[in-house]
């Protein structure tokens, strides 16, 4: 169907609805339509007459080989789960009665948070069954902080970003690797407000 065709369709049924519905009590008379309903139709009807008329559009040089932008692959450099030695304090904790919650929680959390950081982005699944999705690219980022988790392999990392927002990663595995890693892809000035990483 072409445009015309569409639009001449449209215009026919909303007129309708602004015809008034035939007397009941006497013959049935049939309303005239409104004026708007002829209006329209003329406007249709000058419209294919302008087409005719109209010169045709000049089709673009498609001779000139447009410059390319190719976008390089997306790598993955991790995928997985927060470091499993967030489990041991609470795993020792559990011989008491308070121990249990923060198993369970610690637990949970190995199950449900996963850490994704590509070329491009860093994403995080977490939440009750892993059904909050955090998504964000290296330049929204305006600044990273972090602390180590008992050793250098494990550590919490803050993600400051321009509108204020922050996320947090706690039990970051391969922590250096993957700081230096999202540090060199921030933007100048975000890593000039972060924490630099001897």
């Amino acid at each position: 169907m072409s445009p015309r065709q569409i639009l001449l369709a449209l215009a026919l049924t909303a007129t309708t609805a602004f015809q008034s519905p035939p007397t009941r009590l006497g013959a049935v008379e049939r309303c005239a339509p409104r004026s708007a309903r002829g209006r329209i139709l003329d406007e249709l009807a000058g419209l294919d007459e302008t087409s005719d008329d109209a010169p045709a559009l000049a089709a673009p040089d498609l001779s000139a080989a447009p410059a390319k932008q190719v976008l390089e692959a997306e790598t993955l450099f991790f995928e997985g789960p927060p470091s499993a030695t967030e489990l041991i304090v609470p795993g020792i904790a559990i011989l008491t009665v308070i121990g249990i919650i923060p198993f369970a929680a610690a637990l949970a959390r190995q199950f449900w948070v996963k850490y994704k950081i590509t070329s491009r982005r860093i994403s995080v699944q977490s939440g009750l069954g892993g059904n909050d999705f955090t998504e964000l690219i290296y330049q929204d980022i305006a600044g990273l902080k972090y602390v180590y988790r008992g050793s250098n392999e494990v550590g919490d990392m803050v993600i400051e970003l321009r509108d204020g927002a922050k996320l947090e990663m706690r039990h970051v595995p391969k922590f250096q690797e993957i700081y230096k890693y999202i540090f060199e892809r921030c933007t100048p000035e975000a890593q000039e407000s972060s924490f630099a990483m001897e």
